[in-house]
């Protein structure tokens, strides 16, 4: 998968870098942007014993913020840009003891698994200006971005779960595939975006107190908005 983003980025690279010579057609650019991001799962499964996963709230508080420096290189209509991003995500994950389907006196807790993740994101994105009129500019790209998640800042908290000591072993490294939409006014600029995951987030969740290890697994989708600034 690394390899095919590799080829598929020097592919449609290969157009700017043959032309960078050519010093009075190529227009370098710099900025910053921040905003905010929603995340959504594919196929979220967790499989922690006597405890079953509400996909039913699967889609709250899930909220995430960045913050980018990016460069661009511009030829006629098209760009390449790449970006040093850092986020932050809030996820939270609601479960069901299972002893409340089976004992009427069982009073339920909110068991809860709430994590936040730092990470830093390199993307190579490949736009196309359709719209350039004096201060105003629309335009798309699209390209892979890989995400590096900080494991060991990584904040995790299992609420009213039996076993102890859980932690959840995330991929440090994982990669997305990006779309986007991007709206200029002068130099401040509106971008939307979306990021389908491709790989697998989760490995798996372990008790290091009783010894148990649990399967897990879900993909990540990211949708952003964020306002920036081109110099």
């Amino acid at each position: 998968m690394r390899l095919r983003c590799l080829t598929i980025a020097i592919i449609a690279a290969f157009p700017f870098l043959s032309t960078a010579q050519v010093k009075d057609k190529v227009k370098f650019n710099a900025g910053i942007k921040a905003g905010f991001q929603a995340v959504t799962y594919s196929d979220p499964k967790f499989d922690i014993g006597g405890y079953k996963f509400n996909t039913n709230n699967i889609q709250s508080n899930k909220i995430g913020y960045a913050f980018s420096a990016f460069a661009r290189v511009t030829k006629n209509k098209f760009y390449l840009q790449t970006e040093a991003t850092f986020g932050i995500t809030n996820h939270s994950f609601d479960f069901q003891d299972e002893k409340e389907n089976t004992n009427e006196n069982f009073i339920p807790n909110n068991t809860v698994y709430d994590l936040r993740t730092y990470c830093i994101q390199v993307p190579i994105l490949f736009g196309y200006n359709i719209v350039e009129r004096g201060r105003y500019g629309l335009s798309i790209f699209t390209g892979p971005r890989t995400k590096f998640i900080l494991t060991s800042l990584s904040e995790q908290n299992f609420k009213h779960f039996k076993y102890g000591d859980l932690e959840e072993i995330l991929n440090d490294k994982n990669y997305y595939w990006e779309i986007g939409l991007g709206i200029k006014i002068s130099r401040v600029f509106l971008d939307i975006t979306f990021d389908a995951g491709l790989n697998e987030v989760s490995s798996h969740i372990i008790s290091h107190k009783d010894g148990h290890i649990f399967k897990s697994s879900r993909r990540d989708n990211i949708l952003s908005f964020s306002v920036g600034v081109i110099l």
